[in-house]
């Protein structure tokens, strides 16, 4: 038998997850009642532009995701795991029940597809 090893390079702050831009998606945070435009998504995580928002590192939340402002995912249950001082707001889910996990993973893989077929028509035209 062959013996086999497979690691993935990159440091500690290499991204845990492929992140997704979405247009048209805002996170609607509860306990604010206040709706932030989300730069990125992934399947462990998103960041919102929220300058002046008045969150802190360690804050827990929930978030209703919002696609083309209609409710696509309701109460995500987040923490913010940094905010920085150009307005972006990091964060992590927590425990997401089993919905909301698969319609976040279908959101995801959606833009993976799209663009996989853009970068496949853009090669095919060359």
């Amino acid at each position: 038998m062959t013996n086999f090893e497979f690691s993935i390079g990159g440091d500690e702050s290499s991204r845990r997850a492929f992140r997704a831009e979405v247009p048209g998606l805002e996170g609607v945070i509860k306990e604010k009642q206040q709706g932030y435009p989300i730069k990125d998504i992934s399947a462990t995580g998103f960041a919102i532009l929220a300058p002046n928002s008045g969150m802190k590192q360690g804050e827990n939340l929930h978030m209703d995701l919002m696609l083309s402002k209609r409710l696509y995912i309701g109460e995500l249950p987040c923490q913010v795991v940094r905010v920085l001082d150009n307005g972006i707001v990091g964060f992590d889910f927590l425990a997401l029940d089993r919905r909301q996990e698969a319609r976040l993973d279908k959101l995801v893989l959606e833009v993976q597809k799209r663009i996989i077929a853009k970068k496949r028509t853009g090669l095919e035209e060359d």
